[in-house]
């Protein structure tokens, strides 16, 4: 199976209708909540996987980066998409975190990363042990290719942005997702070998 198949996409960023919302929302907080709907699941999933399948700390953790995104809403300028600077708070709450305690890694607990419009169960379990197979298999290669693979196929992030969030050129994010990809699907095609 194909590495790209085992994630659901998640709908492009639309930078200019979030620009407008961040206007709406510094100027009358209640409006943030339509930021929260359009980015929960972007955030959630990113933080998931970096925190190796904690489902716990992930909620946790998404609750954090949001309150502190509100808190923060003032001081957020539009050099970059909103999102990508909420994912940038994302990494800072997972990096303290970690800083904080040894992280578990608890991937028996199928990850709920399934499109909610598929009604088959038996599809969803498929999808859920799928996912939580890539997620340990990242957490196998180099962390920061595992970084830049995590941010552009479970948190969408575009390359540019990547760039920009973890301070490197573009041509270095494209060649850590390259080897990345090509490091994540050895080790994927190692476990399906294995199994034969």
């Amino acid at each position: 199976m194909m590495l790209m198949q085992l994630i659901n996409p998640l709908e492009p960023v639309n930078v200019v209708e979030d620009d407008m919302l961040v206007a709406r929302a510094q100027q009358n907080l209640g409006a943030f909540s339509e930021l929260y709907q359009r980015h929960v699941q972007r955030v959630y999933r990113y933080v998931l996987v970096r925190v190796g399948g904690n489902v716990q700390d992930a909620q946790d953790l998404t609750s954090q980066t949001f309150l502190a995104a509100m808190e923060g809403l003032k001081s957020y300028r539009s050099t970059q998409p909103f999102v990508a600077w909420l994912l940038g708070i994302a990494r800072h709450k997972v990096a303290d975190q970690f800083r904080r305690q040894k992280p578990q890694v608890d991937l028996e607990t199928a990850v709920s990363l399934t499109d909610t419009n598929t009604d088959d169960p038996d599809e969803q379990l498929d999808q859920q042990l799928d996912i939580a197979r890539v997620t340990r298999k990242l957490q196998t290669i180099a962390p920061d290719r595992a970084e830049v693979i995590t941010l552009r196929l479970m948190a969408g992030l575009e390359v540019p942005d990547i760039a920009r969030l973890l301070d490197k050129n573009e041509a270095a994010v494209r060649m850590l997702l390259f080897r990345g990809l090509r490091d994540l699907q050895t080790q994927l095609n190692v476990t399906q070998e294995s199994k034969a």
